[in-house]
């Protein structure tokens, strides 16, 4: 353990040559953490809040027509499509400046596409990914396993991986059963405190393995689990549990903006990122308020990207908030996928994603499983399963009591549920455009 704490060390004195910004914005986000009423959180973050709509209105084109704002209200509601396509009237510093970094989106919703990032702005999310990762119990020199789509550019070399004690897991490439026995075979070698970082399809990949050997529990010493991209739903996060002995959390962030939200252990609600984000829940079809507790979009006012202004933007995902009375500080209640991702009921009602999740916990047999709305009344269930499956007429039952006993389910049984380009599963598929 004496080479994690000297990289903790070298880690902190290489900050300390650079001028100690990194922690600086720790120490900041860590001061936010430490108010107690969302008042507090709110004085504290107007200023910040103020440059980034002034400059905003000053120097990008864009926003040249809100200088005269009263508040934060006063700004129009963006998301991806109208980024993709104002880009250049949105961006406050011209594209050649040095302190521009270009960060591409993953398109999981379709839209592909670019924003402009500061150093700062850079830095900032360092800080929020140390806070929240720190707050589940990884500290800086521990190992680092990371489960997700290893595209080239997101790749480190070997000497960089060594220094900062990290190990990447490709989704695709190192999941078979074969590296799975050899990546399990390591870490159980390995006596030194670990925290795993992933998509939840991979923990998913290696919680089916370790079934389908009928494993005991893992000795590895994992502190933490972190599931990342994807929707944790219970029975994945239990088999976790069960077979590294440590706790699980679920993040929620984007590429275009950070760590949003995650839950802490012991708290199946979500810690917003109230330090470096304004977070609204707007109405499922209007720019108003949803009611208090209801489910509605995520919009979400980035404090720190004075490159790419991104004021009151639509993620495209859905949540409600909970704790949000007397002046407490609001967390997410629950995150679910966009609006194509969850069901409507037969009678055109939204259906609560938690159905299919917690469905999923009643068929343990079940590998992998998708759910796809074709029309108003017509879902397939994709399943995929090693073995007969004798509980069709159950299956059907218990979605019919959510979606409606006229509704028409087909079972397709398939030998495997691909993968989209970004490395993630989509447990939900909706077809039906209920508008239309």
């Amino acid at each position: 353990m004496i080479f994690n704490k000297l990289r903790f060390n070298a880690f902190w004195f290489l900050d300390s040559l650079k001028g100690g910004h990194l922690k600086r914005e720790l120490n900041d986000v860590k001061q936010t953490f430490k108010l107690d009423s969302f008042s507090q959180i709110q004085k504290k973050s107007q200023p910040v809040l103020k440059n980034l709509l002034d400059t905003a209105v000053e120097k990008s084109k864009f926003y040249n027509a809100y200088s005269g704002y009263n508040s934060l209200d006063d700004f129009p509601v963006t998301n991806k499509l109208i980024v993709k396509k104002n880009i250049d009237t949105l961006n406050i510093i011209p594209k050649t400046s040095p302190d521009l970094i270009v960060v591409s989106s993953s398109g999981s919703t379709g839209i592909p596409f670019q924003v402009y990032k500061t150093k700062r702005k850079l830095l900032r999310s360092r800080a929020d990914l140390l806070y929240f990762a720190n707050s589940v119990g990884y500290n800086i020199g521990d190992q680092l396993l990371f489960i997700r789509l290893w595209l080239k550019k997101y790749k480190k070399s070997s000497i960089v991986l060594a220094l900062q004690n990290q190990r990447e897991i490709d989704v695709e490439e190192d999941l078979n059963d074969k590296s799975i026995t050899e990546f399990l075979s390591k870490i159980q070698k390995d006596k030194q405190p670990k925290t795993i970082l992933g998509y939840v399809s991979g923990l998913q990949k290696i919680c089916t393995f370790l079934d389908k050997i009928k494993s005991p529990p893992l000795q590895c010493n994992i502190k933490t689990i972190i599931a990342t991209s994807e929707n944790l739903y219970d029975s994945v996060r239990e088999k976790t549990e069960y077979y590294f002995n440590a706790p699980v959390v679920s993040r929620y962030s984007n590429e275009e903006n950070g760590i949003v939200a995650q839950q802490m252990v012991n708290d199946t609600s979500f810690t917003i990122n109230w330090a470096s984000f304004y977070v609204e829940i707007l109405d499922l079809n209007e720019d108003k308020p949803a009611k208090p507790g209801e489910l509605g979009r995520i919009v979400i006012t980035d404090f720190f990207n004075l490159a790419t202004p991104l004021i009151r933007y639509d993620t495209g995902d859905l949540g409600s908030f909970c704790n949000y009375e007397n002046d407490s500080i609001p967390k997410f209640k629950t995150i679910t996928g966009r609006k194509r991702d969850i069901l409507y009921n037969t009678k055109g009602d939204l259906v609560n994603p938690s159905v299919v999740f917690n469905g999923l916990t009643k068929f343990p047999q079940l590998i992998q499983f998708q759910v796809i709305q074709e029309s108003k009344k017509a879902y397939t269930f994709k399943i995929n399963i090693d073995s007969e499956f004798t509980k069709e007429k159950e299956i059907i039952d218990y979605f019919k009591s959510y979606l409606g006993e006229d509704a028409d389910i087909t079972i397709k049984y398939i030998d495997e549920i691909p993968l989209l380009s970004s490395g993630k599963r989509r447990l939900i598929i909706n077809l039906y455009d209920p508008d239309n």
